[in-house]
């Protein structure tokens, strides 16, 4: 009877149950975690915040800083003309070691005009928008002796004078007077002379 029951037993639909039966008497026999009642698995699941590294103090400011080695990208922008330049220098050592709230705190005092576009401690990408043409141009204007100087943008931030002329503004009519006061730009060397030769005429 016990071999005719083990056979019955063998057969394919039983042989299926015998080993389910196995693997759940198997996962019975292994340690089970439990968890106090009403308590998350971690603190990260719940949303609590992590430890904070052993030797940092609480409440210090952790927020990415400039480095000594960070590089300054500069946009400059001509409004006059239309025209802008891009550098890459070094940042000011007055801007070093700032994270972005003291650093934008502190830019329009170290580069007036100046507005942050980016930042990393490794580059800060800054805008400026400049009140004169580029290099690429000529500026006429009503010098301090009241001579006529030729200007130009040397250094890409200011004019200079590169020639001053004998032509006095004060001999040249009132309307020619107020746009040399303001000065006038021109995009070569060759407009230029053909207008002093203009005045003189």
């Amino acid at each position: 009877m016990i071999r005719r029951f083990w056979e019955a037993l063998c057969r394919w639909p039983y042989r299926f149950l015998a080993a389910a039966a196995l693997i759940a008497l198997l996962l019975c026999l292994l340690p089970v975690r439990v968890d106090a009642p009403g308590q998350p698995e971690s603190a990260e699941l719940a949303g609590a915040p992590s430890p904070s590294p052993q030797g940092i103090a609480a409440g210090i400011d952790l927020s990415e800083r400039t480095g000594s080695a960070c590089l300054l990208h500069r946009t400059l922008f001509y409004a006059p003309c239309g025209h802008s330049v891009q550098r890459r220098e070094e940042l000011p050592a007055a801007l070093t070691g700032l994270t972005r709230t003291a650093l934008c705190a502190q830019l329009e005092t170290a580069l007036p005009g100046a507005k942050l576009t980016g930042f990393s401690a490794q580059e800060v990408d800054i805008s400026q928008e400049l009140s004169i043409p580029c290099p690429l141009h000529w500026v006429l204007k009503t010098g301090e002796n009241g001579c006529l100087t030729v200007l130009q943008n040397l250094t890409g931030e200011s004019l200079s004078p590169v020639r001053t002329t004998e032509l006095r503004a004060g001999t040249l009519s009132d309307e020619a007077q107020a746009e040399l006061s303001a000065g006038l730009i021109f995009d070569d060397v060759q407009t230029l002379e053909g207008y002093l030769e203009s005045l003189i005429s």
